[in-house]
């Protein structure tokens, strides 16, 4: 078993991808610094520090665990706060990004997983689905912020520290922030049982791939035992609009009005869809959930959550 440091741990994704390592009996830290994460996800048997993974004490927090594998997912991952205040997005992103990158150098880890975004990565797409030979063309500070890390950490590791870059489409599922200005199932699910209007931005023919949270961990554990860098997207390879994730939401939850349709975002991108080929191919993964079934999980956990 390994020693498993996880930055953004207490978030959405990064307590499921810890409930996972525990599950299988690693020894994990998780550094979050809380600002959209939740201690109460997490299990008793993690140990947890408070602190922002930019923070300079980073360094010596992770070379005092000395951890065999750091999984960094800690980020500001709202495109429209990226467009607003892009120096925050660069801080958290970039600096933080660098920070983690001389803690795995300095703690001696054996190998590193970043989680990119695949969804806002390729910009608007000259093909669908976009594989990982796509051109990368961020409109988004985020998207910018997230590729250049990723760039950081190819330019900065060590050929004897592998990274594992993978770059997710749409995560959804429990736990995911319903009061958050990302992440569309979690936001409509709590709007619509709570009987609130659900906006739209945009006319709602924008589509996304959406894969469930339980298949990401499963590609983070198959990744982490992968001998070798990689890039690989985890997605469905399917574009799914979001006028389509309503009318779907609305079945499972009763809700009869009508979206409220509003003005597009800047940063938000028309289409996209991630080709996972290659994740099936060196990994042997693919998507297990399909969105019926994940939005009825996800309905369901919302339900138990806010009763």
């Amino acid at each position: 078993m390994a020693k498993i440091l996880v930055t953004g741990g207490a978030g959405f994704m990064g307590s499921h991808i810890v409930d996972g390592l525990v599950a299988k009996g690693h020894d994990v830290l998780v550094v979050d610094n809380l600002s959209t994460g939740n201690p109460s996800h997490l299990s008793p048997n993690v140990e947890f520090v408070d602190m922002d993974v930019a923070d300079n004490a980073f360094v010596n927090v992770a070379k005092s665990f000395a951890p065999n594998v750091i999984s960094h997912l800690a980020a500001q991952a709202s495109v429209p706060v990226s467009m607003s205040d892009p120096i925050l997005d660069a801080r958290v992103n970039i600096l933080g990004g660098l920070n983690v990158c001389r803690a795995a150098v300095e703690a001696g880890c054996e190998q590193v997983l970043y989680i990119n975004t695949g969804g806002a990565l390729y910009g608007e797409p000259e093909y669908l689905p976009c594989d990982e030979e796509h051109p990368i063309r961020p409109i988004s500070g985020y998207a910018l912020s997230k590729w250049t890390s990723e760039c950081y950490f190819r330019m900065m590791l060590p050929d004897s520290i592998p990274l594992k870059a993978l770059r997710f489409a749409n995560i959804y599922g429990p736990r995911q922030n319903p009061q958050g200005e990302s992440g569309v199932t979690a936001i409509f699910a709590k709007k619509m049982l709570d009987g609130d209007a659900v906006r739209i931005f945009g006319d709602g023919e924008h589509t996304r791939d959406y894969v469930y949270v339980d298949d990401c961990v499963e590609a983070h554990d198959k990744a982490m035992s992968y001998g070798e860098s990689l890039v690989v997207n985890i997605g469905t390879g399917e574009g799914i609009s979001v006028n389509q994730v309503f009318r779907h939401l609305q079945a499972l939850t009763g809700y009869d009005a009508p979206p409220i349709y509003e003005a597009d975002r800047p940063g938000d991108i028309r289409h996209i869809a991630l080709d996972p080929s290659r994740a099936k191919r060196i990994l042997g993964w693919e998507p297990k959930v399909g969105l019926l079934e994940g939005l009825e999980k996800t309905v369901a956990y919302m339900k138990s959550a806010y009763a």
